[in-house]
């Protein structure tokens, strides 16, 4: 759930690409020898105007690694899909990409994590403000409860966990706001992370840039996701994309060649001196490159480290 600034009304019936907003190339890194980069774009008055940017060569994507990749579904639940036609109207393709992603995830062996919304005045103080702000709109809600024993707790047919997942309730617009998404992703191996759901420009932006400030690779898969209007969505994308996080497509993720790398079986030695004295130990990484060792953290997660 989020707001809806009311300036954006008029901004909602247009399909704006905003890419007046968007970097051209990646703006982290000097060049030794720095080119320059123009960004246009349009004052309040709609009057264009320029600015001068060093701009670096964009950066090829790097592999996926199933293995080490989580999907972090974000508030896919009736509130605001099923409930909320601000959101369906301009995302009819929703949940067929979502859908997509996570069969896609699911046959690689990547992690899958289901976020759910629990907003409730008893722990989300932010709550009394928002609705203050927004309290009356028909597609805007204070309290969402998560309770899996309510007759009203339901998931969407097309994002529903399967045995193995891992089911969150957060109490705020990020992911983190639960500590125990972070330990997770640490105790399972985890480095990439990727985001998708709802809403875009709110929880899906807020939890990506928890994962990207915590130091994990994080990657928006764009069209998996969904938002109050789809120019609320593109700005968003421009403001981030490919400066904060990475952008990519269901059908990036699902490509043979380009995508989710498959993940590969798991080979943990019994002690490194056995595995050196082993003529089979030097086949093992014909298996996976890495040979894993398992160690306990303070929590008494099970941890795999190289």
């Amino acid at each position: 759930s989020g707001p809806s600034l009311s300036r954006s009304s008029s901004l909602m019936k247009s399909t704006k690409s905003y890419s007046e907003l968007k970097w051209a190339d990646p703006p982290l890194e000097a060049l030794a020898e720095p080119s320059t980069l123009t960004v246009s774009f349009a004052n309040d008055d709609g009057i264009g105007c320029s600015a001068m940017d060093t701009a670096v060569p964009p950066t090829e994507r790097l592999p996926l690694d199933a293995s080490t990749t989580a999907l972090l579904v974000v508030d896919v639940q009736p509130q605001y899909w099923s409930e909320c036609p601000s959101v369906r109207k301009d995302f009819p393709d929703f949940p067929e990409k979502l859908s997509q992603t996570i069969a896609t995830c699911r046959q690689r062996g990547a992690k899958l994590i289901f976020v759910r919304a629990d907003y409730r005045y008893a722990h989300s103080p932010w709550l009394a403000q928002f609705e203050r702000l927004h309290g009356g709109r028909p597609d805007m809600r204070s309290e969402v409860p998560c309770d899996p024993n309510s007759e009203e707790f339901k998931w969407e047919d097309f994002a529903t966990p399967e045995g193995g997942d891992i089911i969150l309730p957060k109490t705020s617009w990020s992911s983190s706001s639960n500590p125990k998404l972070m330990e997770w992703l640490r105790a399972s191996g985890i480095d990439t992370v990727l985001v998708c759901g709802l809403i875009t420009s709110v929880c899906v932006q807020h939890s990506a840039f928890s994962i990207f400030e915590a130091g994990f690779r994080t990657l928006l898969v764009t069209d998996a996701c969904g938002d109050r209007g789809r120019a609320r969505h593109n700005a968003a994308l421009a403001l981030y994309g490919d400066y904060m996080y990475e952008l990519v497509t269901a059908n990036d993720l699902d490509d043979p060649e380009r995508g989710l790398v498959k993940a590969k079986p798991v080979w943990l030695s019994l002690d490194n001196e056995a595995e050196g004295k082993s003529p089979a130990g030097s086949k093992i990484g014909k298996v996976q490159d890495t040979v894993l060792t398992t160690t306990m953290d303070k929590t008494g997660a099970t941890v795999v480290r190289e």
